[in-house]
Order: structure tokens, then sequence, then C-alpha cells
């Protein structure tokens, strides 16, 4: 069996490497472990006498509301093969196991590490095209699996909304952020004129490749669907909060002249709200994961859906201004040990793994020393203005009061999340 540091069974990834070799007819020589996003595991396969081929599977998990498999990524990739994108083409899908291989683009993802402000801007231009030319394929007899039907755009979005609630409902525990935009959208689908389009569904830096200066291939489709070609511009702007492009509104125009049409901001407004409920909900239903990530995550993504909320609907919410609290007597016990932890641990070490896990170390350290320096306060003051029955209250209200709750949250986790601590959607 070829070493992987991946923890599937011997049998599983036995068999995985011969259908690999039996599908491209060559011995597979290496399996170097890849980036294959939260839930798979992926593979550049090197061949004897072939080019490297791209391998991504997914472990077995229970039967649920959610239909975004590996398999059905296979049915975007079917759909998407004569269509002349920068894209992986489909090589092959299992017949038994969740997994799919493709060709292997080259290039990287990393783009906040590109610190050309020109090649980013022109990456970023490539991805609209991309997506233009993405949303010009003809939808006609397409169907995925768990998707809509319909001939109009709304009939797509309440069918991924359809799926978004009940995903959020089957985890059996109430958030009452959550609830608001649900009911939100729920009353504000769009049901613009035009066609339906195929869209990506989480297009933006994280999920392109580049390499010298230009996009390579547009990666992740997951979450693929029918819909609104609006809702990829909105999964760009959420992108571009964690990874920002140089000219924002230089891409949207740029989108504008690739796709012979003018955007739509109303309903990318609305789609920025859809865009953060779902990560949200993502992040509600993942309840395992690493703490560093869980806490950065909630509190970025829950003040991002309340900013989406507000834009959307006209309201306007002010956030409490941070508290400034001198530290506590453990205060310099806290910044002994981050110290150490820099210095000593990841200053010292050569162990990539050694120093990944310290780094998520000070992150969750940093937490709790910041629920320890503001914590009390802020609890108290999150009692003070939480209502008595936030779930009946009207809309303006109850975002306001969640504004509030997510500004305490974004200052708990402040520190542990960096330069994203207070970032906004770029502006429209």
């Amino acid at each position: 069996m070829l070493a992987t540091p991946d923890a599937l069974s011997e049998t599983i990834e036995d068999a995985l490497f011969a259908w690999v070799a039996t599908v491209c007819g060559a011995p597979v020589l290496r399996a170097k472990p890849a980036s294959g996003g939260n839930r798979c595991r992926s593979w550049v396969i090197e061949l004897s006498d072939q080019p490297p081929v791209f391998l991504r599977y997914a472990p077995p998990r229970p039967p649920g509301a959610e239909p975004y498999t590996v398999q059905r990524e296979a049915q975007v990739y079917r759909a998407i093969t004569h269509a002349g994108l920068l894209a992986p083409r489909l090589i092959a899908s299992h017949p038994v196991h969740q997994a799919v291989l493709t060709t292997c683009a080259p290039g990287i993802a990393e783009f906040r590490h590109l610190t050309d402000r020109t090649a980013q801007q022109a990456i970023a231009v490539d991805l609209m095209d991309t997506l233009a030319r993405l949303h010009r394929i003809d939808t006609a007899g397409l169907h995925f699996d768990g998707g809509g039907q319909g001939v109009r755009i709304a009939d797509h979005v309440r069918a991924e909304l359809n799926i978004w609630q009940a995903m959020y409902a089957e985890t059996g525990r109430a958030d009452l952020l959550i609830d608001l935009a649900l009911s939100w959208l729920s009353a504000h689908i769009p049901d613009p004129d035009g066609p339906v389009v195929l869209a990506h569904g989480d297009a933006g830096p994280g999920n392109f490749l580049f390499a010298d200066g230009r996009m390579t291939a547009l990666i992740d489709w997951e979450l693929a669907h029918l819909g609104d070609p609006m809702e990829d511009l909105a999964w760009f702007s959420m992108r571009c909060v964690m990874e920002p492009v140089p000219d924002f509104g230089a891409c949207l125009q740029a989108y504008e002249r690739a796709a012979g049409a003018p955007i739509d901001r109303a309903r990318i407004l609305y789609h920025r709200v859809f865009v953060s409920t779902r990560v949200v909900v993502i992040r509600h239903r993942n309840v395992t994961g690493e703490p560093a990530h869980t806490i950065v995550s909630r509190a970025l993504n829950r003040r991002l859906l309340v900013e989406a909320l507000a834009a959307a609907s006209g309201c306007s919410v002010t956030a409490p201004a941070a508290l400034d609290l001198p530290p506590t007597e453990r205060g310099p016990l806290f910044d002994r040990i981050l110290t150490d932890l820099r210095d000593v641990i990841v200053g010292r070490s050569t162990d990539a793994l050694v120093i990944a896990k310290a780094k998520e170390a000070a992150k969750v350290l940093k937490y709790l020393q910041a629920v320890d320096r503001y914590g009390p306060a802020l609890d108290a003051a999150d009692l003070a203005a939480r209502p008595v029955d936030i779930a009946h209250l009207p809309f303006p209200e109850a975002l306001a009061y969640f504004a509030g709750e997510a500004a305490r949250q974004a200052q708990l986790a402040a520190a542990s999340s960096g330069g994203i601590a207070f970032r906004k959607y770029p502006a429209l």
C-alpha cells in the first residue's frame, strides 16, 4: 500500500489506488496528499509515463438532508465537459465509493500569499470571465441529485433554500439568528426574468488555482447547482472578505462585460444573506471542528450574516462599541504562555505538525484570555440587551439585538482572528 497520513483503512486506500491504476492503464508511483476541502481527502497521483491525476474521496456519512456528494460533483463535471471552462476534466467516478478522478490542473490556491496586485486583479478578472462562460451553459435537461425543478430562477432558489432549511432542522438544535435569516430569505426570494444558470456555488479565492499571474482552474464544484448567476458573485464577495482582491468593483464590471448584461445588486445582496446563512449552518452542523477554526469562523460569519441582512433589508443597525477593560491578574500568565508558544515551540521547531498545532493552541489561548478579560462584562451587556422573546420580535429589533451579539462575539475572537477580525463585505 502507498503510504499516506490520511486515516483511511488500508483496504479502502488499496481499492482507490488500484482503481486509479486500472482507469489510467498505468501503475501508480506516488500518492501525495492534497487539500480536499473540509470533508474530502484528496491526492495528487503520479503515474508511470502519464501526467499526474487528482483523486478526491469522501468517507461514508450517515444518510441525511444534504445532497452534496462527490458523485453529485461528478454529475456537475459531466455537465461542464464541453463548455471550454478553466476547470479540471472528469476522468472517471468510482462505481462504489464516493470518489472522483480528474485531471490535475496546474497552479496553487493560496491567493492571499500573492503580493503582486496587478497579478491578483488579472486572476480575479479571469475568474469573472470563467463565471460568465459557466453561466452561458445550456441548462435545458440538466438535473443534479437533490436539485430543484422549474423554468424560473425562483424555483431553483426556493429548492436550494429548502435543502438548507432541512440541513439545519436535522441538527435538532435551534439557533435564533439562523431562524431569522431563513425566515427573511423565504419571504424575499427573487423572481427575475432570465435563464436559469449553472452556478458554481462557492466561487472565489481559495477555490481556484493560478500560476504565472493567471487563473488556471476553477475547482471544488461540490455545491454547484442550477440557480441565479448573481449567487456566484455573492460567493465571490464572501470569499473576498478572507482573501481580498485589489479592486472588487472592477471585477463586477469585468463580469458585466463578459456576460453582456448588467449585474443586479439587489439580487447579489439577497444571495449574500443566503451565502452567509449557508456558512453559519455549516458551522452549526460541524460540532467537532478544530477549536481555533470554530472560534474564528463563528465570530466572523455570524457578524457577516448580520451585515448581509442589514444591507439586503435596508435596516440600519449600530453595533455597540468595544469594551476597553484592563487585563485581569491572570493576564501576565496568558502572555507568558503565548510567548513560549511563539518563541520556544514555533520558533525552535522544524516539525510542520507541531508548528501548526502550536499556532492553533495560541489562537485558542488568545480567545480564553479575552474571555478572562471581557467575558463577565460582555455577558452582562448581552443579558441587559437580550429581549424576553427574540423569536417574536419585529425584524428590525431582532436584527439590532443580533448586531450587538455579533459585536460582542467579535471582540472575544478578535485577537485569535488576526487581520480578518473586523473585515466587511466589499462594497457593491
